[in-house]
């Protein structure tokens, strides 16, 4: 009787581990940090401040331990985005021929990282150095890694690893380096994502007038009955969309308003009733285009990555 009920007790509790849905995971990529690229002069021709990440894959060192790190970071159920494939998104992409500028006030900058992390929709980029030192027929490798949000840039863990001298292959040293840390390197990275999940993912938005716009932010305008000035009125779209009302207002003049700490939900909804959808910054303000338009203005979004983007105001 009691074997039965161990029995017993054991299938329901295997039937409701199958039945509890895998926690979430966060898309990963894996990419050569960007300091360590500069200073191994893997930069751009007349740029030796910008990384050029595709010139550094050609590495035969950088691309074994940028396709083992990815490797082991799948091992442990991280979906992964391939750097090359990203880079290769971005040559057949036609608009990133297109300079995004605002006519209203200055450039619009998106370097190549944001533009490879808007593409890829990577949650978390796994930023990776190494220095070599040779000790006959043997090398030891130490290693650097990082891993960055990608909307917002900020760190949220990192670890170095040194292997043992070896006439082994770099990936293998990588491996042994990295194991002693990789639970809780993963781990920070888990912590991180679940609280995206249940708070949202962090990011920024630039509010800006063009030249034909006839309204500031300063302009009194009409909602709901009451009258307000311009800003006050995104200010109350913002609180009804972020997830728990969480944004910051750090900055505003007549012509420029900007939020950081943006609380945006990972998921939106697909148009036509369709199944929800993975969404940037880009996706979650553009609905703001169409409540806006009330004012007799035209809006236009531009990303940034996908944790920023810019909303220019102007006239219909």
């Amino acid at each position: 009787m009691a074997l039965l009920c161990t029995l017993g007790a054991f299938a329901q509790s295997t039937a409701e581990n199958i039945n509890q849905p895998k926690a979430m995971k966060p898309i990963i990529m894996v990419v050569p940090e960007k300091a360590w690229c500069i200073n191994q002069g893997f930069v751009k021709d007349g740029d030796p401040k910008s990384p050029d990440y595709e010139k550094a894959l050609l590495n035969n060192d950088v691309l074994n331990v940028i396709t083992k790190m990815g490797g082991i970071m799948q091992e442990r159920g991280y979906p992964l985005k391939n750097l090359q494939s990203a880079l290769d998104q971005l040559k057949n992409e036609s608009a990133m021929d297109l300079a995004l500028v605002s006519k209203a006030d200055g450039e619009i900058v998106e370097d190549e990282l944001d533009q490879l992390t808007r593409v890829a929709q990577a949650d978390i980029l796994v930023n990776i150095a190494f220095t070599r030192t040779t000790y006959g027929p043997r090398n030891m490798v130490e290693f650097r890694v990082t891993s960055i949000d990608a909307a917002t840039s900020k760190q949220i863990g990192g670890e170095t690893g040194r292997s043992s001298a070896s006439g082994a292959p770099i990936s293998a040293l990588l491996e042994e380096s990295v194991l002693g840390f990789i639970d809780n390197f993963t781990g920070s990275i888990q912590r991180h994502f679940e609280d995206l999940v249940a708070n949202g993912r962090e990011g920024s938005v630039i509010f800006k007038i063009a030249n034909d716009c006839p309204l500031t932010f300063e302009s009194e305008v009409n909602l709901n009955g009451d009258t307000g000035e311009l800003n006050e009125v995104i200010d109350y779209w913002m609180n009804e969309h972020t997830v728990n009302g969480s944004f910051t207002q750090n900055g505003k003049t007549r012509n420029r308003l900007s939020y950081e700490q943006v609380r945006f939900p990972l998921f939106g909804k697909g148009k036509f009733g369709g199944k929800p959808k993975a969404i940037n910054m880009d996706g979650f303000i553009k609905p703001i285009t169409q409540f806006l338009s009330q004012f007799g203005l035209s809006v236009s979004t531009t990303p940034v990555g996908i944790g920023k983007a810019y909303v220019v105001l102007g006239g219909k």
